[in-house]
């Protein structure tokens, strides 16, 4: 069997260079059976084979190798690849996102999390999905394009240059975020969190993640916020972004929710006049928490609309990070509370 594939190798070279030889086109994009299963393809560099038949190994729990909607697995091993190119500009450009409308996960975990844990509606099936060649196909993930790739390639793809591994990075679609009707499936909304002006994704992706632990319904994005499909944010919320419903709101937009469903405005603000949060919270059936940026503070709308709040604090300790009192908040603030 190892001689028939051989044989076939050395047959279709020599049909490359006699072709080329003789004037006429090569089929340098054909691919060709081979007697031992799977199917040879050509690239720059030569043949190489593709959708082999499937191997196990113990420490791959399921399938080794799973199909794509084309019924083959693919194998790029070079940063330069168009692929490759297209995955590393849609982490580092935010308008190259949203004209492609898709956006990069990375890791096994992450991935699965985002798609079997109840986000998997919102991005539906994987664009592309990059695999690690010792790496399973993610939980809950379907793609319609599969590749298999060294780690140097993965590490571009991601754009995670100093971390040790990335065993999966995929291309999913990105769920709409603008305007009111973006926070649809939240239904009647109790619990609302605002974010006014946070520049930093670590932190936004840590208030949307804690948020979706507490049980609130939804967050708004106000004017001046960052992008919650950031690789820091999507990293830090653990694919809670895909999971909570989130919407870009103006400030009017905000008040027509806020009115529509009954909700008190409150803004984190520790202000010598400003509430309780547990205090605040006590008999309200429906709020919305407005927290502010570190560096900026809040907006003059949100102070002159909302009702400040703050955190008791007997230590000498002026202000807290605001990922820290958002959580704290948060649990103060949640429904039952």
């Amino acid at each position: 069997m190892a001689m028939a594939t051989s044989q076939c190798f050395r047959a279709l070279v020599r049909h490359a260079i006699g072709a080329s030889a003789a004037g006429r086109p090569v089929a340098s994009r054909a691919t060709r059976p081979v007697s031992s299963g799977g199917t040879l393809r050509y690239h720059d560099r030569g043949f190489h084979r593709i959708n082999p038949r499937p191997r196990h190994h113990p420490w791959c729990r399921g399938p080794r190798l799973a199909t794509s909607a084309a019924g083959y697995e693919e194998r790029i091993t070079s940063t330069d690849n168009a692929t490759v190119k297209h995955f590393a500009k849609l982490v580092r450009n935010r308008g190259y996102r949203e004209e492609c409308g898709s956006i990069v996960v990375a890791g096994s975990g992450i991935l699965s999390e985002v798609c079997a844990g109840g986000g998997g509606d919102a991005v539906g099936s994987a664009r592309v999905l990059f695999l690690a060649d010792d790496a399973c196909v993610p939980a809950g993930v379907t793609a319609s394009r599969i590749v298999r790739a060294p780690e140097h390639v993965l590490k571009k793809a991601a754009g995670l240059q100093s971390v040790d591994r990335v065993d999966a990075v995929a291309e999913l679609s990105m769920p709409p975020v603008v305007g009111v009707a973006a926070l649809q499936g939240a239904g009647r909304i109790a619990r609302l969190l605002a974010l006014d002006g946070i520049q930093d994704p670590g932190n936004l992706g840590t208030l949307v993640r804690t948020a979706l632990a507490l049980g609130w319904d939804a967050v708004a994005l106000l004017p001046g916020t960052c992008d919650p499909y950031n690789d820091k944010a999507l990293r830090a919320a653990r694919g809670g972004v895909f999971r909570m419903p989130m919407a870009r709101l103006t400030w009017e937009e905000l008040e027509e929710v806020t009115r529509r469903d009954g909700l008190r405005r409150f803004c984190a603000e520790p202000t010598a006049d400003a509430t309780a949060a547990d205090t605040a919270a006590t008999g309200s059936k429906g709020l919305c928490l407005v927290l502010g940026s570190e560096g900026q503070g809040l907006s003059d709308v949100a102070l002159r609309t909302c009702e400040p709040v703050a955190i008791p604090m007997p230590g000498e300790m002026e202000s807290l990070n605001v990922a820290v009192a958002g959580g704290i908040l948060l649990y103060l603030m949640r429904r039952g509370s």
